[in-house]
């Protein structure tokens, strides 16, 4: 928390942002904060900015679901098997009960692969707390350059804004082998794909999570739109493929609605600026935080002139407070939004 902002109107803050953000979860259609309802200069502006993308929506391709299966926290713990067929691909979920000192609370599920009929690769799940075991299997093609669709494997750890732990089980080239690839740990629930460009190839889509935290509260940042694609076994970042570019339009009209009187500026502008980064408006989004940014505010503007030890601290002689547009420049070039000023 800012040693500079009034506690009660961080706390209104956050509160009302997450409110903003569970009314979304509610609501068919794109919800603004109440405060966006009377506009401040700062929302005029930046609707100005963004009018061309805000005149019109983009053209998305229509989703087409692959074969999946989920097991939600509605789903009473008496089933223990689950099956998932598409092609000559069969994946098997089963439970595992966890072990010491846990062993009557933690569940991990387990999955197991068959190619025509003979398994070829097991993996298992995060384990879950409590004994409740939230997971999400999807066969899709991620990877054209194999002979066959890769598995998604994504299970819910549980806790406070956390975590899906995702996999994707795909073959080699020859189709003779297979591997286990770790996509990570992501905000949410189980993560799965989607065929966004409608290519008949699936990616990931998900909210860049290093936003999250690091100049606010989890409520009160945005994230920009970060692409994963598959490509010979590892996942790259695709988020500025020409193909994607309406996704990120999208994402751009989502974060601006989003905008209020009483957000908190300095969790807005670093998801803002990024997401113009990803359209190629990086500076002119550049001009418009240096105008807006909150200078009371020290979330997030202390950093370390030296490497940081192997438990990530930093010795205190060696700490330095940046401004906003320092410590957000620093940001954006160590997640990887590089752009000209």
């Amino acid at each position: 928390m800012s040693r500079n902002t009034h506690p009660a109107r961080r706390a209104r803050q956050c509160f009302l942002a997450a409110l903003a953000i569970l009314a979304a979860s509610v609501f068919p259609g794109p919800v603004a904060p109440a405060s966006a309802q009377g506009e401040s200069a700062f929302v005029r502006d930046l609707k100005t900015q963004n009018a061309p993308h805000l005149a019109a929506a983009p053209k998305l391709a229509k989703e087409i679901k692959p074969p999946e299966l989920e097991r939600d926290w509605e789903e009473k713990l008496d089933r223990k098997s689950w099956t998932l067929r598409s092609g000559p691909l069969t994946v098997e979920i089963t439970l595992k009960q966890g072990g010491p000192p846990d062993a009557l609370l933690l569940v991990a599920p387990l999955l197991s692969l068959s190619v025509e009929g003979r398994e070829v690769l097991n993996a298992e799940g995060a384990e879950s707390f409590p004994d409740n075991p939230v997971f999400r299997v999807q066969i899709a093609e991620l990877d054209p350059g194999n002979p066959y669709p890769e598995v998604i494997f994504s299970t819910y750890t549980g806790g406070a804004h956390c975590c899906s732990d995702t996999r994707v089980l795909t073959s080699s080239k020859d189709g003779k082998s297979w591997s286990e690839i770790e996509a990570g740990s992501f905000d949410g629930g189980p993560l799965g794909v989607s065929d966004l460009d409608g290519d008949g190839r699936y990616e990931f889509s998900i909210r860049d999570n290093a936003f999250l935290y690091a100049f606010s509260c989890y409520a009160c940042s945005t994230a920009p739109l970060k692409v994963l694609r598959l490509e010979d076994g590892k996942l790259i970042d695709a988020s500025t493929d020409p193909a994607f570019r309406g996704h990120q339009v999208a994402s751009l009209r989502r974060i601006i609605e989003w905008a209020g009187e009483d957000m908190d500026i300095n969790g807005f502008l670093p998801g803002y600026v990024a997401q113009k980064i990803l359209l190629g408006e990086g500076a002119q989004a550049w001009k418009f935080m240096a105008k807006y940014y909150d200078r009371k505010t020290d979330w997030g503007l202390e950093t370390c002139s030296v490497k940081r030890n192997g438990e990530g601290e930093c010795p205190p002689a060696k700490k330095v407070k940046l401004n906003f547009p320092d410590a957000l420049e620093r940001f954006l070039n160590e997640t990887g939004y590089k752009f000209e000023k």
